[in-house]
């Protein structure tokens, strides 16, 4: 009885740890997406210097018609 009833907690508190996780990584205002447009905010910044105002090289994760730069893809938050 003790083993199982330690079983299902486990368990419980595994389900639990997955949705956090999810919750942190793979939402509109995760890491992965905070990550992604830190990056690519650093990039622009450092290419704007170089190739003169309002120039992108690197489109960010929620800005829409991304292929306009010449990238060729669009990356969309759903």
């Amino acid at each position: 009885m003790k083993k199982t009833v330690k079983n299902v907690f486990l368990l419980l508190g595994l389900i639990v740890l997955i949705f956090l996780i999810w919750q942190l990584f793979f939402t509109d205002d995760g890491i992965l997406v905070t990550a992604y447009n830190a990056m690519a905010n650093g990039v622009n910044n450092q290419y704007e210097k170089v190739a003169g105002q309002g120039e992108q090289l690197l489109p960010t994760w929620d800005e829409t018609g991304a292929d306009t730069n010449g990238q060729g893809f669009d990356i969309e938050a759903e």
